[in-house]
């Protein structure tokens, strides 16, 4: 991959540019009195409750429900959001000058699986610290719960193609999780799979990719695994 080829950046958020930690909600439950949080967790993942929320099938209000039903204890909004949010981290500076380095070079774009309460969480937070919007770190935003799929469904990525007017081979994705990457590569994007370790910053210099930058997936190996 020729990396000057490269006109459009998608970052994934949560791993990528904002630090998370999702046992830390789990422990904030369990401080709350929660008993068994892993049996807790796997019931919520088998009725697909983190899903529908980040895809906007359910209201925060119903979600906040959901968590209640499934934890058994009548935990108040503020005690679902608090724990909810736990798991949101910091958004390091050299992540923010990167973004407003790159946009000087590409079109940058954000893909992110998240919910409602996540986003006025992080974007609450990081508007305290660095005294600006987050969302002007990008030409635009995709949010999950706003688009109604979800990563690593191939209609996310044919949405953000279509509504961007991309052209998916002068097209980066960037996302730490592997499961999202194939079918991103099957619409046509080129994809970097950011593995536990790596660190996004490290791929760019003075606002453009490095040439050596290494493209694990692309159009010419999608089928491989």
């Amino acid at each position: 991959m020729n990396v000057d080829l490269i006109r459009n950046i998608i970052f994934d958020l949560g791993g990528v540019l904002l630090n998370i930690n999702p046992e830390i909600t789990g422990k904030a439950l369990a401080d709350l009195g929660v008993k068994d949080m892993r049996i807790v967790n796997d019931q919520l993942l088998a009725d697909r409750v983190y899903y529908r929320f980040d895809s906007g099938q359910i209201t925060p209000a119903e979600f906040r429900e959901e968590i209640r039903k499934h934890c058994g204890i009548p935990l108040i909004d503020a005690q679902v959001d608090t724990a909810w949010n736990a798991l949101l981290l910091d958004f390091p500076a050299e992540r923010v000058k990167l973004l407003h380095d790159l946009k000087a070079n590409y079109k940058v774009y954000l893909l992110s699986n998240t919910n409602s309460i996540h986003f006025e969480s992080y974007t609450e937070s990081f508007r305290r610290v660095y005294g600006e919007e987050m969302t002007e770190l990008f030409h635009r935003l995709f949010l999950s719960y706003e688009l109604g799929c979800h990563k690593p469904d191939k209609i996310i990525y044919e949405k953000v193609i279509s509504l961007a007017q991309l052209n998916p081979k002068e097209t980066l994705f960037i996302d730490d999780s592997g499961i999202n990457l194939p079918e991103a590569v099957n619409t046509g994007l080129v994809a970097l799979h950011l593995k536990a370790g790596m660190e996004v910053t490290a791929f760019f210099k003075n606002g453009k990719l490095r040439p050596e930058a290494e493209f694990l997936y692309s159009d010419t190996n999608a089928n491989k695994g």
